[in-house]
């Protein structure tokens, strides 16, 4: 299988697009705290070192974590060149959030997808709550397991497995709703049940540290080449809520994506403003936990809205995980392949069209994409 990570050599397909890649790492301070940001973005030609997809920090946190041996995770070169010149020009910008637990770097084949397609990507970090954090000072923060966002959630997942009965009705509701009010009326519920509860404060707070990113952009390293009046915003799982928030919220946003994350709502559920896309896996797992997601959100989208479902998918096949063979059990029966085929294609495809204003492709319907809405 071409796309999965193998040992010594570099299996990841190239990035499509036509510029080269360069990755870095800079700071912002939030009102409470210092956020790490990893960048993709499109960089002139350069001999500088290209970065590993799991450098040494990561493998490290990623083997206490799981308790793999560090050995058994790759160290498989990227295409991004560490601290490479930016391209001169202007591009549009694109913020990601990985999911509760994750780290930056969960999703970089992606990333690098998009900024060979002329888009600055800047992943935010969470202290404390992601898996482990790069500062720009080479120094790390892993999480912390006292930390109390890990203890909440932590229960809260432990509370989904055993009342899987309870919160099933509620997001069959909001996947069958017809109009907003019935929306609202199931998301409320399914935000209200301690599983789902303990996620609001976490995406308040992942809000805080992204805008943060955005309200400082002119001062970072990529100042002089990001554009501010296109702006962008996706993530996976809680990340994809922290996507959605943002798309709700703040006028700066112009177009977003959540993969596989339920919306959970405050307040009462509104159509997003902006062009917004859901993308679905079949089924969602969390410890003994099945839920089905797709559609769930659908009600949300106004006009430039998609609801798409990959067939066969698995929540961590939108990440890096679905790159990896040791991870097998905890992905879908869909081709790894064309997992990784179809999301960069229907990621670039739906920002180019509405950031750059080119017709909109990724979406062509088949066995593995299915659009549920738009």
């Amino acid at each position: 299988m071409a796309f999965l990570f193998g040992r010594g050599k570099q299996v990841i397909p190239p990035p499509s697009g036509e510029h080269a890649i360069g990755t870095m790492r800079f700071d912002v301070k939030a009102q409470s705290r210092t956020v790490p940001v990893q960048a993709w973005y499109p960089a002139r030609p350069t001999t500088e070192p290209t970065e590993p997809y799991l450098d040494d920090v990561v493998r490290a946190a990623l083997a206490d974590f799981t308790r793999v041996p560090k050995f058994l995770l790759p160290q498989n070169p990227s295409y991004s060149r560490v601290n490479a010149p930016a391209e001169s020009g202007r591009f549009p910008v694109l913020l990601f959030n990985h999911g509760f637990g994750s780290f930056q770097k969960q999703s970089s084949s992606l990333m690098e997808e998009l900024a060979s397609h002329g888009f600055v990507v800047l992943s935010v970090g969470h202290p404390g709550e992601s898996l482990v954090v790069q500062l720009s000072d080479g120094s790390s923060v892993r999480h912390d397991a006292k930390h109390p966002a890990w203890v909440a959630i932590t229960a809260g997942l432990k509370a989904l497995e055993q009342n899987l009965r309870e919160v099933e009705p509620l997001l069959a509701e909001a996947r069958n709703a017809k109009d907003l009010a019935g929306f609202t009326v199931a998301m409320k519920g399914v935000a209200a049940h301690r599983s789902y509860a303990v996620l609001l404060p976490l995406i308040t707070q992942w809000c805080d540290d992204t805008k943060a990113v955005l309200e400082q952009l002119a001062s970072t390293p990529l100042g002089a080449v990001v554009d501010a009046s296109r702006v962008g915003a996706f993530g996976h799982s809680l990340g994809g809520m922290v996507a959605g928030r943002l798309a709700m919220t703040d006028e700066r946003v112009r177009a977003g994506m959540n993969f596989d994350g339920a919306q959970l709502l405050q307040g009462d559920a509104t159509p997003l403003r902006v062009p917004f896309c859901f993308l679905y896996a079949d089924t969602s797992k969390s410890g003994n936990a099945t839920v089905r997601t797709e559609g769930m959100n659908d009600a949300l989208l106004g006009a430039g809205g998609i609801g798409a479902v990959l067939r066969g998918s698995m929540h961590l096949n939108f990440t890096d995980m679905n790159n990896l063979s040791m991870m097998a059990r905890a992905l879908g029966s869909i081709d790894r392949g064309e997992m990784a085929r179809v999301l960069r294609a229907a990621t670039v495809g739906f920002f180019e069209h509405h950031l750059n204003g080119t017709p909109l492709s990724g979406f062509t319907p088949s066995a593995t994409l299915v659009v549920t809405k738009g």
